[in-house]
């Protein structure tokens, strides 16, 4: 991976990233006003956004390869036109089809964003070390949705459940107008899936696949278990914020320790290993905490633990594929296998939180995270 940064790649890069990163926490967001306006409950809402994270796993594939085929640039126009037409159609939605057919643009959109950016990253960054460019690029992934819980909030009290998703629709145009504005990425020659090695694209996505439900699980049962702990609700959100604070904290130190050589080129399983037993201490803690305070500093832990997992993941992918005309496709069938396992986990974890606790359904986590550092060992015996 030779070659110079090319700083005019860097708005669009960002532009992308950040979108997405709303996106996905705009939808999160809109389920009462969304509801409220179809004339139904708040479960069928639930319902189209399970089916929209659903359609995002052959989507992220059909991306990524899209990507290959006709140039990141223009799939990353493609997608910020997608997702802002798929939003201010939204936005005028009367029934629940209509709403399920614009989600699922929505989304089709927010994987070309996804898929570009993330080609991207190390290009408009530092193209000597992709773990590190990684890094750096996926905090504006967390920041986009860290800001647009509390953002679509306010902006739907001010002006409205319409108007808000219009200015998310227009917001989300300027990825497009960022990419039409910047030259074309760098690739090699174009290359054909059978010039794809897919060993380690394959077990790239197994890592994934374990690591996915560890990071949706904690983060969707926090404010239960802090508050089953005595904690009150509003501090528990507060708490739940300062998790995913940690979390992009943990991934800009990556990326400078990446980048500084503090941890080298080839040594991303090591580190992906290493904050897999991390994380399992951890979640081994939570399960036994007797007091509020273990529980409270284990949780922020915790978040610091998870975050650099799927970015240096992605960088050691990137420098398992020589081809850069073949990294879209093989981030896009990473992703896709590895979104599988945030399918089947919580679902589980739910039940036995029911029937146990949140508490004690911590445990089965924890064994997905030592499954997590057996994967990550033998992605580094991999030669």
């Amino acid at each position: 991976m030779a070659g110079q940064a090319e700083p005019r790649l860097i708005p669009a890069t960002i532009a992308g990233a950040f979108a997405f990163g709303m996106v996905l926490a705009l939808l999160g967001s809109i389920k009462l006003p969304l509801a409220k306006r179809l004339e139904i409950d708040e479960a069928r809402v639930g319902g189209l956004l399970s089916a929209l994270n659903l359609a995002l796993i052959p989507m992220m594939l059909l991306s990524g390869m899209l990507n290959d085929w006709l140039g990141v640039k223009w799939v990353l126009v493609f997608g910020s036109l997608a997702t802002a037409g798929g939003l201010f159609a939204l936005s005028t939605a009367r029934s629940y089809s209509a709403a399920l057919g614009e989600l699922f643009l929505v989304g089709a959109g927010g994987a070309c964003m996804s898929t570009a950016a993330s080609v991207l990253m190390p290009q408009a960054f530092w193209p000597e070390n992709a773990a590190a460019s990684s890094n750096f690029g996926n905090v504006f992934f967390g920041l986009g949705a860290l800001v647009m819980p509390a953002l679509a909030d306010l902006l739907i009290r001010r002006f409205g459940f319409q108007r808000t998703l219009g200015v998310m629709a227009l917001f989300c145009l300027v990825p497009a107008v960022a990419s039409a504005l910047s030259p074309s990425a760098v690739s090699d020659k174009p290359a054909s899936l059978a010039d794809l090695y897919w060993p380690p694209v394959l077990l790239c996505g197994l890592v994934f696949l374990l690591y996915g439900p560890l990071e949706s699980s904690v983060s969707a049962w926090a404010t239960t278990y802090l508050t089953n702990l005595g904690v009150k609700e509003r501090k528990a959100a507060w708490l739940l914020s300062g998790f995913w604070l940690t979390y992009l904290l943990a991934r800009l130190l990556a990326a400078y320790c990446q980048e500084r050589g503090m941890l080298p080129r080839g040594s991303e399983p090591w580190f992906i290993l290493a904050l897999a037993l991390l994380s399992a201490v951890t979640l081994g803690q939570l399960a036994g905490a007797h007091d509020r305070g273990t529980a409270i500093w284990g949780l922020l832990f915790t978040g610091a633990v998870f975050g650099p997992v799927f970015p240096t993941l992605v960088g050691h992918l990137f420098n398992q594929v020589p081809q850069q005309a073949l990294w879209g496709t093989a981030f896009g069938a990473m992703f896709s296998i590895g979104a599988v396992g945030g399918l089947a986990l919580p679902p589980v974890i739910g039940a036995t939180a029911r029937r146990t606790g949140v508490q004690k359904a911590l445990l089965i986590p924890m064994v997905v995270a030592l499954l997590l550092a057996g994967a990550a060992l033998v992605l580094g015996l991999m030669k």
